[in-house]
C-alpha cells in the first residue's frame, strides 16, 4: 500500500505524518512482538505484511522478508534504537537462553550425575 493509500485510509493519523519502514521481517511472530514492544515504549507501530493472501510465500520469495514493522515517521530513530536494544538484551539466569559454553555442566548436582 503506498503512504498515500495509507494517509487515506486513516484520515485521523497525525496531522498528515507518513508512515516509515523501520524494519524488514522474517514472519508474522517477529512482526508482532516487535510491534508489542515498541507500543510498550509508547511508539505506535504496524506490521504490513508483503504477501498476497491466495499466492502465500511468493511475494517473501520475490522481496526476500515476509513484511515490515512502520512507525511514523517522527518516532523512526528512536523505534530502530530500542529495536536494537532489544535485539542486543540478553536475559540473565535462563539455562535455556544460555550459550554452550555458559550453561551448567551439572557439576554439582545430583540430577546431572550419571
Amino acid at each position: 500500500m503506498s503512504d498515500e493509500r495509507r494517509q487515506q485510509a486513516d484520515p485521523g493519523g497525525e496531522a498528515g505524518e507518513r508512515l516509515v519502514r523501520i524494519r524488514a521481517l522474517q514472519d508474522e511472530a517477529s512482526g508482532t512482538m516487535l510491534a508489542d514492544f515498541l507500543r510498550e515504549q509508547g511508539i505506535e507501530a504496524t506490521v504490513m505484511p508483503v504477501q498476497i493472501a491466495w499466492m502465500p510465500g511468493v511475494e517473501t520469495m520475490t522481496h526476500g522478508y515476509w513484511g515490515q514493522l512502520e512507525v511514523l515517521e517522527r518516532d523512526a530513530a528512536r523505534a530502530r534504537a530500542l529495536i536494537e536494544d532489544f535485539y542486543a538484551a540478553r536475559p540473565e539466569g535462563d539455562p535455556a537462553l544460555l550459550d554452550e559454553e555458559e550453561a551448567p555442566t551439572g557439576e554439582g548436582d545430583p540430577e546431572g550425575a550419571a
